[in-house]
């Protein structure tokens, strides 16, 4: 249903994004709703940490899965869309500046990881990321020119990042039952299996080539949702409406496994809440306009397999303030130069 990944890579390394254009141009039936790339060059590093530099491509390799969600929800791009992209690189890079901070201060244990644990962590990052599709996980690692063997490494040191985050940062009382619970219940949320989310939604969809084109798709969609807000029925609007093969149905489709949507789509319907009416969502060919109506998420390990590790995150949460007042210091050493 969207197919926007590749491009959010390609976007992210070798252009800066622009603006939806508010007006369509002569002949929109012949046009793409993307705009021309227009693409300008960016420097190609993204920060320098204590001389060692953190690439542009490095920073959109974990930007993209994001961003191609973003340009999902913003067809039309403009000021909203561009802040959060720009909050979430700023995030981010952030967070790969901590990562080179203490990659350089404990390096020489990065190769304490057995290959076994690297790749269960490759799977993991497949099963909930790439929602477990092994060929879409393999074209991400094609647009960024990575090897298999260059992205393990990669995990090799966000493992290593990992452990000296929980290591002794002072002492703390051991976690109560109920703590371990109430983290068991967060964890198992983002932890479960997500090829096995099943949903139940309405959805309406409209093809770019149709009525006058793009532009005027986007407008009509952006119009529905107005109605369906206003208190419009989904059910009747969809008939009227879409060009989706359920139409006929009133938009339903029921018992639909994440594994048969698209990356971006899959995101949007199981990693929110509530039955909010959500759109439009651009795709290759269309918009969307959905609402869900069930969720059913697939299942985490038992709490019985995984108490260990939920211990060990209870304690560090409990450490935080006094690991983020030791990376402070970090941060005070090192010398950072931010490129962006």
């Amino acid at each position: 249903m969207f197919s926007s990944f590749t491009k959010a890579i390609a976007f992210g390394i070798a252009t800066v994004l622009p603006a939806f254009p508010q007006a369509p141009p002569v002949s929109p039936q012949n046009e793409q709703i993307r705009p021309p790339q227009g693409a300008q060059l960016v420097n190609k590093i993204a920060a320098k940490v204590n001389g060692d530099v953190i690439t542009l491509n490095e920073l959109m390799i974990k930007v993209a899965p994001s961003q191609s969600v973003l340009m999902s929800r913003y067809p039309r791009r403009g000021a909203a869309f561009q802040r959060q992209l720009d909050e979430l690189k700023s995030s981010i890079l952030d967070e790969l500046i901590d990562r080179a901070i203490i990659f350089t201060e404990f390096k020489n244990r990065v190769r304490a990881f057995p290959d076994y644990q690297i790749e269960d962590e490759v799977k993991r990052v497949v099963r909930n990321v790439y929602n477990g599709d092994e060929q879409l996980f393999k074209r991400y690692l094609k647009a960024t020119n990575l090897t298999r063997d260059q992205f393990k490494e990669q995990q090799r040191k966000e493992l290593l990042v990992q452990v000296v985050r929980g290591q002794q940062f002072g002492d703390v009382a051991n976690p109560k039952e109920n703590e371990l619970r109430e983290e068991y219940d967060r964890w198992s949320i983002t932890n479960r299996d997500r090829t096995k989310d099943i949903g139940t939604y309405r959805r309406i969809y409209l093809h770019k080539g149709r009525g006058g084109g793009p532009f005027a798709q986007l407008k009509l969609a952006e119009d529905i949702v107005k109605k369906l807000n206003d208190g419009g029925d989904f059910n009747d609007l969809a008939k009227q409406y879409s060009n989706g093969s359920h139409a006929e149905q009133g938009g339903l489709w029921k018992d639909i496994s994440r594994t048969d949507l698209a990356m971006e789509f899959g995101t949007l319907l199981f990693e929110t809440n509530g039955s909010e009416i959500m759109g439009p969502f651009e795709d290759q060919i269309g918009f969307n306009i959905v609402q869900v109506m069930e969720r059913k998420l697939g299942p985490a390990k038992p709490f019985s397999e995984v108490r260990d590790e939920v211990q060990r995150r209870v304690i560090s949460d409990k450490k935080k303030s006094n690991y983020q007042k030791w990376m402070k210091k970090m941060r005070a050493r090192a010398v950072i130069e931010k490129m962006l």
